[in-house]
């Protein structure tokens, strides 16, 4: 957004809204649209690709590490004090994505399975002659009724990756990044079109933004965020029953709650509470205790720009 953007954006906000919420509003897009003008020049962070020696990589969309921690403390094959912070290299998954495929990492790719939830893999950074398989999930397991992909299609992908000798397998399920399935008032929204809208009416904005402009409380968003996380981390310990090696969890960024003026994910963020991620590392063997039904062909038709829109990137 430039400066003209923002200044023909805020003179509608105070045309539709209260003072006090259009002036909310306009600070708030102020502070994000600066945040990611400094960040696209101070990048700093680790491409995962650089940190340990894993056979396979758990993204978990979104998650801060902090978040992680707490969820990790009752969460019974996991030991909290195991759980560290990694700075990743990235505020937003189209620009991880960008970090992780860049030339210098062309021999970790032709190794690896990506098998993704994430719309993002439809950009040109993403190549599938670069992998040694690219397992697009979102084009053939969409949830409709959830606006999303649910994880266990993920989960499915990454086990026949893994069982059919890729040697490395990146699953990037798209939670706890929103809407958060477990929650009630997350799943009335028309996410296919007009959820996550910058600009939008206060109900089709993404909840980030809902919570630093008064609709949503801290308590309401952060019990939210954590259900979500709760219930992929029931198909990610399904997953380390299946797959056999060296596994890492991880995420591709996280979430700002206000820290800096920031809030949610904008690309190119230094925030730091945007790029603090979770990094556990676990070993992992296959006790076949699942077997994942054949997968579907690929949708052809899938809506990507709905997909990406549903996932308040639009």
């Amino acid at each position: 957004m430039t400066f003209v953007d923002w200044v023909d954006e805020t003179r509608e906000m105070f045309d539709r809204h209260p003072p006090l919420d259009a002036a909310k509003y306009a600070t708030g897009e102020l502070v994000t649209g600066a945040a990611r003008r400094v960040g696209g020049r101070i990048n700093y962070g680790t491409p995962h690709w650089e940190r340990g020696d894993w056979d396979v990589l758990v993204v978990l969309d979104a998650c801060r590490s902090d978040l992680f921690r707490e969820v990790a403390r009752e969460t019974s094959w996991i030991d909290d004090g195991d759980v560290e912070t990694h700075v990743s290299a990235a505020s937003m998954s189209h620009e991880w994505l960008q970090r992780m495929t860049a030339e210098k990492y062309r021999d970790q790719m032709a190794e690896t399975a990506l098998v993704t939830g994430n719309p993002f893999t439809r950009e040109d950074c993403v190549r599938e002659d670069d992998w040694w398989h690219l397992d697009e999930v979102w084009r053939r397991s969409w949830s409709h009724e959830e606006g999303t992909v649910l994880p266990r299609p993920v989960t499915d992908g990454a086990i026949h990756a893994h069982r059919g000798g890729a040697d490395r397998v990146i699953a990037w399920y798209m939670q706890p990044h929103e809407p958060f399935v477990p929650v009630d008032w997350s799943e009335g929204y028309d996410r296919r079109d007009g959820f996550g809208q910058a600009a939008q009416e206060e109900d089709d904005r993404s909840s980030w933004y809902q919570y630093r402009d008064g609709g949503l409380q801290y308590e309401e968003l952060w019990t939210a965020y954590r259900k979500n996380l709760e219930f992929v981390l029931e198909e990610v310990e399904l997953l380390l029953e299946n797959v056999e090696g060296d596994v890492v969890i991880s995420a591709d960024h996280a979430n700002a709650l206000g820290e800096w003026g920031v809030f949610g994910h904008p690309r190119n963020s230094w925030v730091p509470a945007a790029k603090r991620v979770p990094w556990l590392e676990l070993e992992s063997t296959d006790q076949e205790t699942y077997e994942p039904d054949p997968l579907p062909a690929p949708d052809d038709e899938a809506d990507i720009d709905a997909q990406l829109e549903a996932l308040g990137y639009k």
